[in-house]
């Protein structure tokens, strides 16, 4: 039996009932019974009350759907967890390496032969600056992104915009889970949040979602490769092959690593093809390097100049 059928049928047997204990005239009452049955048949179609029966059936479904959603959380959970922890390992190295980059140039400098020294420190020291300028430039993109979204939800007016603009650049530094993350939050906020222009809740967080989305994207395949390939010096496609394969062999964590280590071998490669061609790999970068460190004698001269003068 069809919805408007069934509320004909309930609607009909009801107005039998209540007529003895609410008596319209005679003349008015099938018209009033008319128009009541017609206006409840079209509420049911509209609201889709024919399908009552299935939802209702689909019910026991959702506690099925829930205990699976359940089960599939505890292990994003706890690789979400084991991730964090890798890349607070990987912050604090990086934090470290940086801040003592000049020390640690020393130590490699003890430590090597004196037939090798030559030859591997102008290695170590671009190798040094090449992850400096990888440094710089993932700043360069956490302003870009903080700067892009800010305007952006400020367009969009949506509260605590400056925040959640912060938010999202330094989360730009965790490949795929942080931009998804802050896109979430995003998304929540403007849930919460009385929607301008006249416009619906969903239109307002699908607004929201999109242009997330949009940022995301050209970040992925614009900014990146061309503001950190042109910093680290590699062609954009072989940043993006870098990214897919650091992902697919270590995760998000290889995601994180790939661009700097693609950028280390290329310098290895180049070092590699110069001494198999009996060339000076980084002339330039020797030069600089006598100046900032200079040799054992070269310190006496100037020291012994500056004696006599």
């Amino acid at each position: 039996m069809s919805g408007r059928a069934c509320w004909r049928t309930c609607f009909s047997q009801w107005s039998l009932s209540s007529s003895a204990v609410f008596p319209f005239p005679g003349p008015q009452r099938p018209r009033l019974v008319a128009n009541a049955q017609n206006t409840l048949a079209e509420t049911a179609d509209q609201v889709g009350l024919e399908d009552l029966d299935a939802l209702i059936a689909n019910v026991g479904g959702i506690g099925d759907l829930t205990q699976m959603v359940a089960r599939g959380a505890v292990p994003f959970i706890v690789g979400f967890g084991h991730f964090l922890l890798e890349l607070l390992v990987f912050l604090i190295a990086t934090f470290f390496l940086l801040r003592d980059a000049p020390r640690l140039f020393q130590w490699f400098r003890r430590i090597l032969p004196a037939s090798q020294r030559n030859e591997l420190i102008p290695l170590f020291a671009q190798v040094n600056t090449l992850l400096g300028r990888y440094v710089r430039g993932q700043m360069f993109l956490i302003g870009v992104m903080s700067t892009v979204t800010f305007v952006g939800l400020s367009i969009l007016q949506l509260p605590f915009a400056l925040l959640l603009a912060l938010m999202t650049g330094v989360l730009e530094v965790i490949p795929i889970v942080g931009p998804i993350t802050a896109g979430a939050i995003a998304c929540l906020v403007a849930l919460g949040h009385p929607a301008p222009w006249g416009l619906s809740q969903i239109w307002y967080v699908a607004i929201v979602a999109a242009m997330y989305t949009v940022l995301r994207h050209s970040e992925d395949y614009f900014v990146i490769p061309l503001v950190i390939g042109r910093i680290v010096k590699l062609h954009p496609a072989v940043v993006i092959f870098s990214l897919l394969t650091g992902g697919a062999l270590y995760g998000l964590l290889g995601v994180l690593i790939a661009v700097p280590v693609a950028a280390t071998l290329r310098l290895v490669l180049i070092y590699v093809g110069a001494k198999l061609r009996d060339e000076d790999p980084f002339p330039q970068l020797e030069q600089e390097l006598e100046v900032q460190h200079p040799t054992p004698t070269a310190a006496a001269r100037a020291l012994g100049r500056r004696a006599h003068s």
